[in-house]
């Protein structure tokens, strides 16, 4: 399936999945069961996540103090650090011989093709949750009252809040302020950790294969009837455990070679066949991304090996993306509200240095998310 066919399946998709939750509001109120549905967005309050937070907060208060403490200083680091990325980034583009790290929007099936969006969104629950409950535990520790919590789903993306009392977050001491607003960064970045120790200790760090996630439609490993999700490790014998590998033994082999797969179904006979682009040179038949297969130290066998590793593998990414991007200081994200508050305990006239670094931290965005979509950037 193409990009554009992904996003008309896409859209239809939604608008059928809205359509009927519309209709089933009519039919049963939503509302009493504590759903609130309103055009493409349906919010739930959890008085049990509430209340988690609320015992969470009671114990290891030592912890969470302490804990808190640390978050600052990583949120500030991760400010840092976040508007280095983008300043950087972006003088990449301009650079000879540099290419900048696309910086784009998620949109399904514009920016990223539909086969990633379960694990995406299981990562952005896990990294919301998770963001949220830091914010609100650390805020009853620090004498905030929560006044709910609450799960949403906006248009297709998943995502939560905490929304604490106001009038005792502003009379709460800076350095009060400071821990509640870093806590969700600071999780993020605790459990991304968590996930690379995960990676590093459930996976062989090296790869031995490909992990065939798109097939050259007519090419030879469809019509070998091999499909995304299987793992190619050797080509007549030759072990491929990247896709340089499999590129240099592609160099000597003419189209209509016979060939012969080893792979997760077990072994392929197939012919190679010629390039549509470069007619002299064979290839198999894989297309791009290519995603390289780590073998489990648990012994699940080659699918659960691979959905076990993207899952992980997605985590780490939302992860750490989530912790440093939402501490830049532009309005609507945390790192909004720290620099506030971080520059009023320092500085008379605050307001000015703020609303530059502000303005500054948007604009790098901005221009990151524009040069990366003008230079041609492919969905992942």
């Amino acid at each position: 399936m193409t990009p554009p066919q992904e996003v008309w399946l896409l859209a239809i998709g939604l608008v059928v999945f809205w359509l009927l939750v519309y209709l089933l509001n009519r039919a049963i109120p939503l509302e009493r069961y504590g759903f609130r549905v309103e055009p493409f967005l349906i919010r739930y309050e959890s008085r049990r996540f509430k209340a988690f937070l609320e015992n969470s907060s009671k114990k290891n208060r030592l912890f969470w103090k302490t804990f808190s403490n640390i978050g600052i200083a990583l949120a500030a680091g991760l400010m840092i650090f976040a508007l280095f990325f983008l300043t950087d980034n972006l003088t990449k583009f301009f650079r000879p011989g540099e290419v900048g790290s696309p910086v784009v929007p998620v949109l399904p099936g514009l920016t990223l093709r539909l086969y990633w969006l379960p694990y995406l969104i299981l990562a952005v629950v896990v990294a919301a949750v998770t963001h949220e409950a830091a914010h609100g535990i650390v805020a009853r520790v620090e004498g905030v009252s929560i006044k709910s919590a609450a799960a949403f789903l906006l248009a297709i993306f998943p995502g939560g809040y905490v929304d604490l009392d106001q009038k005792e977050f502003e009379t709460s001491s800076t350095t009060s302020k400071l821990r509640m607003i870093s806590a969700g960064s600071a999780i993020n970045l605790s459990t991304w950790f968590l996930v690379f120790l995960s990676i590093s200790g459930f996976f062989v760090q090296s790869p031995s294969g490909i992990v065939v996630i798109e097939v050259l439609e007519g090419g030879p490993l469809e019509r070998a009837g091999l499909r995304r999700w299987d793992v190619i490790y050797a080509v007549n014998d030759t072990p491929i455990r990247t896709y340089q590998d499999l590129s240099v033994f592609m160099v000597n082999v003419e189209p209509a070679t016979r060939l012969v797969l080893s792979t997760s179904r077990g072994s392929v006979p197939i012919n190679a066949a010629p390039d549509p682009d470069e007619p002299g040179r064979a290839i198999i038949g894989i297309r791009s991304p290519v995603v390289l297969y780590y073998p489990s130290r648990l012994g699940l066998g080659f699918f659960w090996d691979v959905q076990l590793y993207l899952t992980l593998s997605w985590l780490f990414i939302v992860l750490v993306n989530l912790a440093v991007f939402s501490m830049l200081p532009i309005p609507i994200f945390d790192g909004d509200k720290f620099l506030q508050y971080f520059l009023q305990r320092f500085i008379k006239k605050a307001e000015p240095v703020k609303t530059f670094l502000s303005a500054a931290a948007l604009f790098l965005m901005v221009a990151n998310m524009v040069l990366s979509l003008a230079g041609g950037f492919s969905p992942f």
